[in-house]
């Protein structure tokens, strides 16, 4: 039978079969129902999330994790699931990247180091390098986040001062380029199975001095302080308990006897005297949050 019997288009069925032209009415149909269920999908994915947020935090981080709204939560910041499983968000929300906190913290530096130059680790948007070019230090300095060094970088910090590299893998300057090198809330985003080395890079780079800030038990990070330490390594499942530190990027917490045991395993003569006078020569005000952690000089 053809359609001409059915619809009286003689010409047009005597060409194209019936059973054509019902599958091609079922593939369409299929098409569209598939097409629907999709779209209902997507609605449906949509207004879940509004109901039931999913957290930012990853199985491993890596740089992709430290984009914007890490540094200035344009859209309301990283989400992370508390304990109790409501889902916060947390952010340095700092649109300009820059904090006047860095212009007393580079002069003291000038003050007890007086370097010719410097390699500020772990840089970030560059606001501790400007502040140290303006105290007339030759300051770089490097980060993974490719937003922190490009788009997101402060105001004045100039693209060449900064680089983008990654701590886990060779660092581009020669053996004791460096008079100081200073590392400020970085090296708990260094997983353990790396720290060696980056410290090893970090000790090779420097010519004498190195200036550590580090996030240790009892002091801050992300939504809460830091109760207990922790180690987490790259690939292991994340406790929802720690989503309120680890959504800082704090994979490596421990006490401050920790890290001079640790840093000790270097050629390293710890100046705790430097230290105080730093803290002498920097506002508390300023301090504030610094002196929960460890502030750490080192002298090669």
């Amino acid at each position: 039978m053809t359609l001409s019997v059915v619809l009286g288009f003689p010409f047009f069925c005597s060409i194209i079969p019936l059973t054509f032209i019902r599958a091609l009415f079922v593939l369409s149909y299929t098409v569209i129902v598939v097409l629907l269920f999709i779209l209902f999908s997507e609605y449906l994915k949509y207004y879940l999330s509004l109901a039931c947020p999913v957290s930012d935090i990853p199985r491993e981080f890596n740089a992709s994790y430290y984009d914007e709204e890490y540094f200035a939560g344009s859209r309301g910041g990283k989400s992370f699931r508390r304990a109790n499983g409501k889902i916060e968000h947390w952010s340095y929300f700092n649109p300009a990247g820059w904090w006047e906190g860095c212009v007393p913290i580079a002069k003291a530096w000038k003050t007890i180091f007086n370097p010719k130059n410097m390699l500020d680790c772990g840089a970030g948007r560059g606001p501790f390098v400007l502040a140290a070019r303006n105290e007339g230090i030759e300051a770089y300095g490097f980060d993974f986040s490719e937003w922190a060094v490009n788009e997101g970088r402060v105001e004045g910090c100039r693209a060449d001062w900064l680089k983008l590299h990654d701590a886990t893998k060779p660092w581009p300057w020669p053996d004791n380029s460096f008079d100081l090198c200073t590392a400020l809330d970085f090296f708990e985003h260094i997983y353990i199975e790396d720290l060696d080395f980056v410290i090893a890079e970090l000790y090779r780079v420097t010519r004498k001095w190195a200036f550590l800030q580090i996030a240790i038990v009892g002091g801050g990070s992300g939504y809460k302080i830091h109760e207990k330490g922790y180690i987490l390594k790259k690939g292991e499942p994340i406790p929802h308990e720690l989503e309120g530190n680890l959504v800082a990027g704090h994979v490596l917490v421990q006490p401050s006897d920790w890290w001079y045991d640790k840093l000790g395993q270097w050629d390293w003569f710890p100046r705790r005297d430097l230290v105080n006078w730093f803290i002498s020569l920097v506002p508390k005000e300023v301090l504030h949050n610094w002196l929960l952690n460890a502030i750490i000089v080192l002298e090669k």
